[in-house]
């Protein structure tokens, strides 16, 4: 049978995603730029006597948000299970050049290195994505189909082959390879820590960033487990300038269990074959 998994049946809703998935994964590859351990407040006040237009205060800045996101990848790397929960809007640039907003939510858990599991809802589509260490299964339950690939190895090769040759973009689980050796790295040009606020009852750094895709700004939590509470980005490059907003609410790790990472395959669903499709920019983010 010739049909996509990602997007049989609703093409344009997988692709409106992948404007998610390269929002995280340019603010995941910001992160890894930083080796200097200097608090965010120190780095400013040491030029508090120049024009924060000077560069040698905004270079100091750069630094300091690179040092924040560097923390938060340490964090990351270092814990062995993930689990959060986002909830999300992506605009959706229409016809007429109008901005669409599409609602969404995912629960995302992850075992490393080679266990995921991801329940994705948005206004246009539900998909649930499993590695069990073996495969990598796509169940779209509304549709009536799923479709699996060979998968023996770890989550993030498994993910990039998924996008690369088959067109399967999962998003929002750029977070998994924050902070490690293998994320991709992207350079600053702009950086401001706008202040230290707090969010969901938790102490934050709010920061807002530029690089040359896109304008971010990530809230960031203090203390010694830093981890991101929200992100937002807008692409400056597209007239329309679509805006993307992740709200992520982070569990223990006890949230995570291995009988999570097992495809439930029920009886009315049919299997169906993966075509396979040519590389995009997107697929090697």
């Amino acid at each position: 049978m010739k049909h996509h998994v990602a997007n049989r049946g609703a093409s344009s809703s997988m692709r409106r995603s992948r404007f998610a998935a390269l929002a995280l994964s340019a603010a995941v590859a910001m992160g890894l730029g930083a080796t200097a351990a200097v608090s965010v407040q120190a780095a400013i006040d040491r030029n508090t006597q120049q024009s924060e237009a000077s560069p040698q205060t905004q270079k100091a800045v750069i630094q300091a948000a690179y040092n924040a996101l560097d923390a938060m990848g340490k964090t990351l790397a270092s814990q062995n299970k993930l689990a959060y929960d986002v909830t999300m809007v992506t605009d959706v640039v229409a016809e007429k050049g109008k901005n669409v907003p599409v609602k969404g939510t995912a629960q995302v858990r992850f075992e490393r290195p080679n266990h995921l599991y991801v329940d994705l809802k948005t206004d246009t589509m539900e998909r649930q994505f499993f590695h069990d260490g073996n495969q990598f299964t796509v169940i779209a339950k509304k549709e009536g189909y799923y479709g699996q690939l060979p998968a023996t190895d770890p989550t993030r090769k498994t993910l990039i082959t998924a996008a690369q040759k088959y067109g399967l973009e999962v998003p929002l689980v750029d977070l998994l390879e924050w902070g490690t050796s293998k994320a991709p790295k992207v350079e600053l040009e702009s950086a401001r820590l706008v202040e230290e606020t707090t969010l969901d009852g938790q102490p934050v750094e709010h920061w807002a960033l530029r690089g040359k895709e896109l304008e971010w700004e990530i809230w960031i939590t203090k203390g010694e487990q830093r981890l991101p509470l929200k992100l937002t980005t807008t692409n400056y490059h597209l007239p329309e300038k679509p805006k993307f907003v992740a709200n992520i609410q982070w569990h223990k790790a006890d949230a995570v269990n291995s009988a999570m990472f097992a495809p439930r395959l029920s009886s009315d669903l049919k299997p169906i074959s993966f075509n396979k499709v040519q590389p995009t920019p997107e697929a090697t983010q």
